[in-house]
């Protein structure tokens, strides 16, 4: 296999080839299904969450596939390479996609910080309570994931209390579960989103709106980046 690991911290790259030499040495194919985690973890003798890391890598490469109450599956190199080439094409679209939450969301989560009322808090809270539950399953549903992060973010602007974004829920929500398609199992980035929500709750508790604006910004900015990371090949 020749894909190749793109800008990963040294220990993350070392799990992924591991990984990846397995996957050669046992002469797995396209089609073929992994052992399970917790006989791949003994195999590589690497921590769970560390393997789990490493499978979210080639997942994003698309070299793994990920079936959830199924196992892991090992994709084709060229249909996992068409897949980048189709990331990458899509960039310009995605980078839109990015700049339109920020739009729609940046103003929402200061309003909600100045208007809500305790029962939307408790609502807000409610539902990061169910994304981070969900994060912190020992075999993470992405989908369901993506899902309950989208509803956290909704239900923060429902809080706002402008008749205008309400409206255009439906639009906010399309945009937000094509942008956050596959950036929550780019590695780490699943933690960094649960803190970074954290954050943004906290500012709106306290009814700081400043706070929560830039913290909503940044929080956008690091999915957009992270997300760009990974279409980038080494060479770029």
């Amino acid at each position: 296999m020749s894909t190749p690991i793109i800008n990963n911290p040294p220990r993350l790259q070392n799990q992924v080839r591991l990984l990846l030499d397995h996957i050669d040495d046992a002469g797995l194919k396209a089609g073929d299904r992994l052992e399970s985690e917790r006989e791949l973890s003994k195999i590589l003798g690497i921590s769970r969450p560390s393997l789990r890391e490493a499978i979210q890598v080639l997942q994003v490469q698309g070299r793994l596939l990920v079936k959830h109450g199924i196992g892991i599956f090992v994709l084709d190199e060229q249909e996992g390479e068409k897949l980048r080439d189709s990331l990458k094409a899509a960039q310009h679209r995605i980078e839109e996609l990015f700049q339109m939450r920020e739009i729609l969301e940046a103003p929402a989560v200061e309003w909600a910080a100045e208007r809500r009322t305790p029962e939307q808090l408790q609502e807000m809270k409610a539902a990061a309570e169910a994304l981070n539950q969900a994060i912190a399953q020992d075999v993470i549903d992405f989908e369901q994931v993506r899902i309950l992060d989208m509803n956290f973010h909704l239900t923060v602007v429902k809080s706002a209390h402008n008749h205008f974004l309400n409206q255009t829920l439906g639009t906010l929500q399309e945009i937000m579960f094509k942008s956050m398609d596959n950036t929550l199992k780019l590695p780490g980035r699943i933690d960094a989103s649960e803190h970074e929500h954290g954050l943004i709750l906290d500012a709106i508790e306290k009814q700081d709106p400043i706070a929560a604006r830039l913290m909503c910004i940044q929080h956008i900015h690091n999915a957009r980046d992270a997300w760009f990371k990974y279409l980038r090949k080494p060479n770029d």
